[in-house]
């Protein structure tokens, strides 16, 4: 009895410690960008809460770093012309050839913006999603830009968004809003499935009573 109930419980230690996602928010000048980040992928969702002020800004190189991985990452999803680079950015405009340059490989993902601009923020929650390999994380970081015009160029004001916070509990540098959590992998799920009935079983046998 003492083996098993020690297996039990080595199992759920390891769904507890094993495949948490980090998961954080901040909400910059009306526009709420939330993060998931596991040992495969990366998750970034940029949307406008209110879109008398946002809907109608163009959204340009979005950036999340915060966590390392190996290799390089390949494009999950994103919207339309979005392509995926491996490393951060510096916030260029996009029109002045864009922010993805590649520093900090390894340690950042950068979903680059088309030439010309077609997201815009009042459609809704916009999602970023990257694959990755060994991913492990720290304080989440988000970088984007957004313009009031398709060309992404900063001159006469056209540069309305350029954002650089970290995502933590209770908001960033740049406005508030947001909220740590953390999620379980998928993995974590099947581990959890699977431990679930011997804890049941284990249940029936400790408190049974003999006939």
């Amino acid at each position: 009895m003492t083996a098993k109930v020690c297996k039990v419980f080595l199992m759920f230690v390891v769904f507890v410690w094993i495949g948490v996602a980090h998961a954080d928010t901040i909400t910059d000048n009306d526009v709420q960008f939330t993060a998931t980040v596991t040992s495969t992928s990366v998750t970034l969702q940029i949307q406008c809460l209110d879109t008398s002020v946002c809907g109608s800004w163009y959204l340009g190189d979005v950036s999340l770093k915060g966590f390392t991985f190996t290799g390089s990452p390949s494009l999950g999803s994103a919207p339309s012309g979005y392509t995926v680079q491996n490393g951060a950015q510096n916030n260029d405009a996009v029109g002045s050839g864009g922010g993805c340059n590649g520093t900090q490989a390894g340690m950042a993902v950068c979903w680059d913006a088309p030439t010309t601009l077609s997201t815009q923020l009042g459609g809704g929650v916009n999602t970023f999603t990257a694959n990755i390999t060994g991913g492990a994380t720290d304080t989440l970081h988000v970088q984007a830009t957004a313009y009031d015009n398709t060309s992404g160029t900063q001159q006469g004001g056209g540069k309305v968004l350029a954002v650089s916070d970290d995502l933590l509990p209770g908001g960033g540098g740049g406005g508030g809003g947001g909220g740590g959590s953390t999620v379980p992998e998928p993995s974590t799920l099947l581990l959890l499935g699977s431990t679930l009935p011997a804890l049941a079983g284990l249940r029936r046998r400790l408190f049974s009573k003999p006939s």
